[in-house]
């Protein structure tokens, strides 16, 4: 029996419905800023922001998508209905995903833009006619079979959350199974980001759930790079219980306590709560501790100092009714 049997079950509808609900990027975002945490998932502050790298990485992923499912049904792989649909994009009852024609437009200087610190790194011109060559080579491996795509999953860690998400692609070889997920970063993972993959370990988890059994690979798949990571070494189970818990005491003591400490970074410039990033509309203005850096300038100021009690008080000040006579 693997050692993870005794944290994850599967969800009791009846008995489990009080407990807290997490996901692999709710987990991730705790521990990347807790202020950014609170403001998204406590309160309730989810940004509608866009941006290129966004909406982009969304088409790519339907992409693949269509095609692993025509592949799995037996229907022949229409290439050029794909690559129309890159060009015009995808649209259905649930989900409107603009094409490149349209998103060009939309992020103009954006798609054209090489990175001033690189500037032999691909701009996404030049990666999209990458990605047109890796489209056209996926799921080619006779060995595995792609059978689940963006398959959803719940399961209870522990008895004392629920953890729940999708799995991009679920490949299968003679019973065994292995998990794949679409990355568009620019570059891959540090060695010491994929050894204990909070990702891949919770798939592991929700794939050990509904099938009784540990997947035996594990793939990032950067598809604007061509290339592929595998991800979790040896002793990765042992490892992943003691982060997951760790993680699971700090949020709950943040919740507790009422803190959640920011934590600035380059990351920063991404946020949706931060005035560095240029996307950022909603939001912009919720967070005062952001970090200064940017693509141009890389700084390692803030903005404004963290002081807990100080940020609790005008909170609570803030909160309370005013009364006028």
């Amino acid at each position: 029996m693997n050692i993870l049997s005794k944290y994850v079950r599967p969800v009791n509808p009846e008995t489990d419905k009080e407990l807290p609900v997490y996901s692999h990027s709710k987990i991730e975002q705790y521990l990347n800023c807790p202020f950014a945490y609170n403001l998204k998932y406590n309160e309730e502050k989810k940004s509608t922001d866009t941006s290129l790298a966004l909406e982009l990485g969304s088409l790519l992923h339907k992409l693949l998508e269509i095609k692993g499912k025509w592949i799995h049904d037996g229907i022949k792989v229409d290439e050029t209905k794909l690559f129309e649909i890159m060009e015009d994009g995808y649209h259905d009852e649930s989900e409107h995903l603009r094409g490149i024609k349209e998103l060009k437009k939309s992020y103009l200087e954006d798609w054209y833009a090489h990175n001033p610190n690189n500037i032999a790194e691909r701009n996404y011109e030049e990666k999209i006619e990458l990605f047109r060559l890796v489209l056209h080579n996926e799921m080619r491996d006779s060995e595995w079979e792609p059978v689940y795509f963006e398959l959803p999953f719940e399961f209870v860690w522990n008895n004392r959350c629920i953890i729940h998400g999708y799995i991009d692609r679920v490949d299968v070889r003679n019973g065994d199974y292995k998990v794949i997920d679409y990355k568009t970063n620019k570059k891959v993972f540090e060695d010491s980001k994929v050894k204990t993959s909070q990702q891949f370990s919770i798939y592991a988890c929700a794939m050990l759930a509904m099938f009784g059994k540990l997947p035996i690979e594990f793939e990032y798949d950067f598809i604007l790079l061509d290339k592929r990571q595998q991800a979790l070494s040896k002793g990765w189970e042992k490892r992943f219980i003691k982060k997951l818990e760790n993680s699971l005491d700090k949020i709950d003591e943040s919740n507790r306590t009422n803190i959640f400490t920011p934590r600035p970074c380059p990351l920063c410039y991404w946020c949706s709560y931060s005035q560095t990033n240029p996307n950022s509309k909603e939001y912009k203005y919720e967070c005062d501790y952001y970090s200064l850096w940017t693509p141009a300038d890389k700084s390692f100021k803030k903005n404004k100092e963290y002081n807990a009690s100080e940020y609790l008080k005008n909170k609570l000040n803030n909160g309370r009714r005013k009364i006028f006579f």
